[in-house]
Formats: structure tokens, C-alpha cells, sequence
């Protein structure tokens, strides 16, 4: 039963670390609690465009070679 009690006392400890051992404030926030100014962190909103004309480029080729692919192994 000690054995029980002494695993289920380490799980909580381990389950309840993250909650306790905060080593930097809130994001936003100074260590004394009051709000930061400025930008928002992260530096505000991410350049998506360009990323997803990348993406539906590379899918686009990978879909062609797909096809050519296909239509080589029928034509044989």
C-alpha cells in the first residue's frame, strides 16, 4: 500500500511541475504583472500568402509528375 501511495504522490508531483516551476511571466506581461507595449509577440501577423502560393506550386508539380507518371506506365 506505502509503495501505491508513494507512486501516486510522484505522478501528482510530476502531473502538477509545470503549474509550479513557471520560469518566465505570462507572455504579455512584465515579471510585476503589468502589460507590456508594443507589438504583440511573435511580431504580429505572418506573411501567409506567399507560403501558400509555394504550397499549391509544389502540389501542383507533384501532381503533374503523378500524371505523366501514370500516362507513361499505360502507354507501355
Amino acid at each position: 500500500m506505502k509503495k501505491n501511495i508513494a507512486k501516486l504522490m510522484v505522478a501528482g508531483l510530476i502531473a502538477l511541475a509545470p503549474a509550479l516551476l513557471t520560469a518566465q511571466p505570462t507572455p504579455g506581461n512584465n515579471s510585476n504583472g503589468n502589460a507590456v507595449g508594443g507589438n504583440p509577440i511573435g511580431g504580429g501577423a505572418a506573411p501567409a500568402g506567399s507560403g501558400i502560393a509555394l504550397l499549391l506550386g509544389l502540389a501542383a508539380g507533384y501532381g503533374a509528375k503523378r500524371v505523366y507518371e501514370t500516362r507513361k506506365k499505360l502507354a507501355e
